[in-house]
């Protein structure tokens, strides 16, 4: 039985009822929420406790680190709408960088869609950027994170299986890292006419249908525990 098969087995109504994506008239949870549910990491705990020593309160960094990541965001969705430029915000000026270079190379670029929601019946979520480049579509993920990790592929392979069922085919996903504090940029490439490239994101995907296929049966346990037992 496919990943596909088994997730038509699932039970939808064990999800979180206060999601803001809606699938017919189902709500579904948001890609990223599966990933932080099913996914955790020892090294962002000790990086946590790091901080503590350091005098630095965890959840005032992460509040500075959202504030800087969702203007950039704003900056960069101002730019790629509207081609409204500016010059006070270090990660933008990283993405203008990376676009510039795409430019310089004669690069013909075509903005297909930008901050688009996308849902399918077992999750939804938001992509930040869907380029044309030379008649084949990317899709771009501005990250404003130290550390890039595989985490973020697993999410581009959740959008890259929604863009398709709407018909849409990637030919390739770029995850582009921001500095925060210089003017630069990382570009993490996955072109898929190179076979390893296409083989580890669809080693990706069949990944991330897996964590969904736990996350609902878990939740689903969670409220038959509860049923059982009045405890959560």
């Amino acid at each position: 039985m496919s990943m596909l098969q088994l997730l038509d087995t699932v039970n939808y109504e064990a999800t979180h009822a206060s999601s803001k994506y809606t699938h017919g008239e189902r709500n579904v949870p948001r890609v990223t929420s599966i990933l932080s549910s099913m996914i955790h990491s020892d090294a962002l705990m000790y990086w946590a406790n790091n901080l503590g020593f350091k005098g630095i309160r965890y959840r005032d960094f992460m509040n500075d680190a959202a504030s800087i990541g969702t203007a950039a965001h704003h900056r960069i969705e101002l730019f790629l709408k509207e081609k409204l430029d500016c010059t006070d915000n270090i990660p933008y000026l990283g993405f203008k960088s990376w676009y510039d270079n795409l430019i310089a190379g004669n690069n013909i670029i075509e903005v297909i869609g930008v901050e688009q929601t996308l849902t399918c019946k077992w999750f939804g979520g938001t992509y930040d950027a869907l380029l044309s480049i030379n008649g084949l579509y990317y899709l771009i993920d501005f990250k404003t994170s130290n550390h890039v990790t595989y985490k973020y592929f697993l999410q581009l392979a959740a959008y890259m299986y929604m863009l398709r069922e709407q018909g849409i085919e990637i030919a390739g996903v770029i995850v582009l890292q921001l500095d925060k504090t210089e003017v630069g940029f990382n570009e993490y490439l996955l072109d898929f006419r190179i076979p390893e490239h296409k083989s580890f994101m669809d080693n990706c995907l069949n990944t991330f249908f897996s964590l969904v296929y736990a996350y609902y049966n878990v939740n689903e346990v969670e409220g038959l525990y509860s049923n059982l037992f009045g405890e959560e």
